[in-house]
């Protein structure tokens, strides 16, 4: 009976010995068979061909963009290039003691500039210098420039005119007593000084009260004068144009970059930031701000958008193909500001791009 249950239990023993072989097996199998997919997944992520994502496809083509109406202004910071005269040297025609002097804040035509002994002696601004004593039936060019200052300031006069006329001496007596001296309207040199400009500065003053002049002898020298300020680099406009140099403004006329009136640029020329400018910063230019008289209203479009052109003038497609001549008034952040011919600018709401315009043409003006 013992070696019955010994046979039995020695069965038993050698079945759950298999079972426990076969129960240590499975998770092998588990590991091979996951390890085996892997590898036929991967063996196919590497030798299939790669499919593009959806987001890296050819990007469709802009054929069209919008426009949008703006105010323009143009303002912008530019550099002016003064073009200056020579220093000039102040000659006196008057000998004594000077009694008087107004010469600090500079000279001006009509003015008293200082007194030799008691008597005021005039600045007086006229094209060709005064070198001799006139009379009424003198003639030449200084009573021709006499005549013609004489008439800008207001007194009478006989501009255009090289004949010293009892209306220029009416005119110079008056000049003469409006300044405090006498006078029977013949000219006096020595009651004047001739200075190159309606309002110049000056420097190395030696009329100075108390000194003692001589006729023929320099009372000082003006700094040279500005000619004309340049805009450096500038394009025209065909609009007038306000340009503001020193707090000083005047309008830039259509079609130029350049001022040469003389009351602007001695405005200029007095203001205290140009007259504390070294030679070499005044070579350089002058800071000034420049903007469009009256603003206008344009269209801003793309830069692309604009084709055919030529100068200032262009041409835009509108989204059904009509093409329209176009004026450039300016760019801003790579965009055009036009405006439009033929059209109010409120109607252009949609401009052409890239293929859409490929075959456009921009026929002129008129066409």
């Amino acid at each position: 009976m013992m070696g019955l249950r010994k046979g039995r239990s020695g069965r038993r023993g050698k079945a759950a010995g298999g079972m426990r072989r076969r129960g240590i097996g499975l998770p092998w199998l588990l590991v091979v068979v996951a390890l085996a997919v892997s590898l036929a997944v991967g063996a196919c992520a590497l030798w299939m061909p790669d499919r593009a994502p959806a987001l890296l496809s050819a990007p469709r083509e802009v054929t069209s963009a919008p426009a949008s109406v703006q105010d323009y202004a143009g303002s912008q910071q530019v550099t002016v290039v003064p073009a200056l005269s020579g220093d000039r040297e102040l000659s006196g025609n008057a000998s004594g003691m000077v009694t008087g002097d107004w010469a600090d804040d500079g000279l001006v035509s009509g003015r008293a500039a200082y007194k030799v002994n008691d008597r005021a002696v005039v600045a007086l601004a006229t094209a060709t210098p005064l070198y001799r004593n006139l009379a009424v039936g003198d003639k030449g060019d200084d009573v021709l420039a006499l005549n013609n200052e004489l008439s800008r300031l207001g007194y009478n006069a006989v501009p255009g005119s090289d004949t010293y006329y009892w209306a220029t001496s009416d005119g110079w007596r008056q000049l003469m007593v409006d300044n405090g001296n006498e006078s029977d309207g013949s000219l006096s040199l020595s009651d004047l000084l001739w200075i190159p400009g309606a309002q110049v500065a000056v420097t190395g003053w030696q009329a100075v009260v108390g000194a003692n002049v001589a006729a023929g002898q320099s009372v000082g020298q003006v700094p040279g004068s500005i000619l004309s300020l340049t805009i450096k680099n500038g394009q025209p406009s065909e609009q007038d144009r306000t340009l503001t140099v020193f707090g000083q403004t005047t309008t830039l006329p259509a079609g130029s970059i350049g001022i040469t009136d003389a009351g602007f640029l001695a405005q200029v020329a007095a203001s205290d930031e140009f007259k504390i400018m070294p030679a070499e910063a005044l070579s350089a230019g002058l800071d000034a701000s420049l903007s469009l008289t009256a603003p206008m209203t344009v269209v801003r479009v793309p830069a692309a958008a604009v084709f055919g052109v030529d100068g200032t003038r262009g041409c835009v497609a509108t989204d059904d193909g009509t093409v329209i001549g176009v004026r450039i008034i300016g760019s801003q952040l790579g965009a055009s500001l036009v405006e439009p011919e033929g059209v109010s600018a409120d109607s252009l709401t949609e401009v052409g791009l890239g293929s859409a315009i490929a075959n456009a043409t921009c026929p002129a003006p008129g066409e």
